[in-house]
Parts: C-alpha cells; sequence; structure tokens
C-alpha cells in the first residue's frame, strides 16, 4: 500500500486567488481597512500564518491569538462565495491520477495542507475533488502557524490509521518548497510540481524525491511510483 499526502492550492487547484479575495473581504469587515497583499508570503504557509502577517500589516503591531482566530474564523464564513465566483481549475491529470488511484485498492490518497479544515473541504467540494479524500486520516493548519507542525500531525495519523504502511512507501505532493520540507520533516518521499509559484529549478534545489513541471498520466505517476532512486 502506498499513501500519497496531497498539498491542495497550486498542486490540485488553481482558485483564481480566491482565498486573498476573502482574506481582503475578511480584514475589511473586520478592521475596516486595506492590505496589500503582495508583501505577503502566501504560497505555502497556512491560514493561520497568513491570517498573523495581514493583523501585523494592517495594525502595525503583534496580533493576539484570539485575533488571528477570529480573522480566520471570519474567513471561512467568506470564502465559500468567492471560491463560487471565481473561475479557477484543476492543475493538469490531477482528476484522472485521481480516479486511477481511487480504483486502485493499493493506493490511499490524504490531504496535507496550510488550509483549515473547513477552507480544504470548501475547495476541494467547489472543484468536485472532496470524495477522492479520506479526510479523517488528512492533516490541516488547525491551530497551527508552521508547515512542519502539520506533518507532525500527519506523521501520528498516519500511525494510528496505517501503521503497517512504510514510510518509504508515504508521499507528499505539493508546488512549493514548504511542502518539500513537510515531507522530509517526518522521513517520507516528496513529490514536487511546479504548477505553483514556483520554478522546476527552484523546486529541484531543494532536492525532493521527484519533481515534475506538471503531473503526468496517470500510469506513469504510478509507474514512477513503483521505481527507487
Amino acid at each position: 500500500m502506498k499513501i500519497l499526502f496531497w498539498d491542495i492550492d497550486g498542486t490540485l487547484l488553481k482558485t483564481a486567488k480566491a482565498g486573498l479575495y476573502a482574506f481582503e473581504e475578511a480584514v475589511s469587515e473586520a478592521l475596516h481597512t486595506k492590505v496589500d497583499f503582495t508583501t505577503i508570503k502566501t504560497a505555502g504557509m497556512t491560514d493561520y500564518y497568513i491570517s498573523h502577517q495581514i493583523l501585523l500589516l494592517a495594525t502595525g503591531r503583534e496580533p493576539s491569538v484570539h485575533e488571528i482566530c477570529n480573522l480566520v474564523s471570519l474567513y471561512e464564513k467568506i470564502l465559500p462565495s468567492h471560491l463560487a465566483s471565481r473561475k479557477g481549475h484543476l492543475t493538469p491529470s490531477v482528476k484522472d491520477i485521481l480516479i486511477y488511484l481511487q480504483q486502485n485498492p493499493d493506493y490511499v490518497s490524504l490531504i496535507l495542507t496550510g488550509n483549515t479544515e473547513f477552507g480544504a473541504k470548501a475547495k476541494l467540494r467547489q472543484y468536485e475533488l472532496d470524495s477522492f479524500f479520506n479526510f479523517s486520516s488528512s492533516a490541516f493548519c488547525d491551530n497551527c502557524f508552521n508547515r512542519r507542525e502539520i506533518s507532525k500531525q500527519a506523521l501520528v495519523k498516519l500511525q494510528q490509521h496505517y501503521p503497517q504502511v512504510p514510510l518509504d512507501q508515504v508521499y507528499v505532493i505539493g508546488d512549493t518548497p514548504n511542502d518539500i520540507d513537510c515531507g522530509k520533516a517526518i522521513g517520507v518521499q516528496t513529490i514536487a510540481v511546479a504548477t505553483g509559484g514556483y520554478t522546476l529549478q527552484e523546486l529541484q534545489d531543494h532536492s525532493p524525491w521527484w519533481a515534475v513541471s506538471t503531473l503526468p498520466s496517470p500510469q506513469e505517476f504510478a509507474e514512477h511510483l513503483e521505481r527507487r532512486k
């Protein structure tokens, strides 16, 4: 059996920045101000980290945990409407690969994301991918600011639900260096795909197990998982 932890934004799909527009509306509603999002690094970051950076920029002071959580909660309420109004899309080959994996009992697809559980489910539901994942064994950013904390959650769930699966049969798939770091932090294989904001070379510089410009066909994808480098 092989376990695949998928990142969402930039890896499975692109929401046409629906999340940023939702955060923009949330901060406008909460603080009656605007924030220059171009100064905030969002790719590969958690929703709580992004909320922290927005509040820091908007107020000029260190926000409290309560303020950060409140902004995330407001963002979650606003997010579905922005997902519905923006014209995003799936990344190449993703739907075909997920269908292929779902039809094969030797594969389990999970989520490892910087999104909150609510945000992750909202995005996957909007793009009709939610049925491909086991959410009870997935890892989200709820109450986490750092991606490594999420990878530790993923490892705990992995050991609880799939103790028979060795770590060399577990993969983290993402489009940022943070995704690669997440996988390496828990000793699993890392697959980097340059469909987000990083080039293939930038991802290769972080030495993932496998790096591709876009995901290949389901057959080629599965064949590569059988290889050992």
